[in-house]
C-alpha cells in the first residue's frame, strides 16, 4: 500500500465536499442520492485522477472504512426512529 495514499482520498473527498455544500442542497430539496449524482458526475475527472495511485489494498482498507460507515447509518437511523417515537 502507498503511505498515505487513502489520507489523500480522505482529504480531497473533505475539501470538495465542504466547498460542494451539501447541506444548501438539502435545504434546496434534492434528495441525498441526487446530490451524491450531481457530486460524482461533476468531479469525475477528479475521481480517474485520484484511482491512479490506489493498488488493492488501498481498495480493501477503502472498502472497510465504507462497511464501518454503513454500520454507523444503520445506528443512527435506529437512533432517530427511537427520538421520533419519544417525541409522537
Amino acid at each position: 500500500m502507498k503511505e498515505n495514499i487513502t489520507e489523500l482520498w480522505f482529504s480531497w473527498f473533505y475539501k470538495n465536499w465542504e466547498e460542494y455544500a451539501p447541506g444548501d442542497l438539502l435545504e434546496s430539496g434534492l434528495s441525498p442520492s441526487q446530490i451524491a449524482e450531481r457530486f460524482v458526475n461533476e468531479n469525475h475527472d477528479e475521481f480517474l485522477e485520484l484511482t491512479k495511485g490506489f493498488d488493492l489494498e488501498n481498495y480493501q482498507a477503502l472498502n472497510e472504512f465504507m462497511k464501518l460507515s454503513e454500520s454507523e447509518l444503520h445506528i443512527l437511523k435506529y437512533f432517530l426512529k427511537l427520538l421520533k417515537l419519544k417525541n409522537s
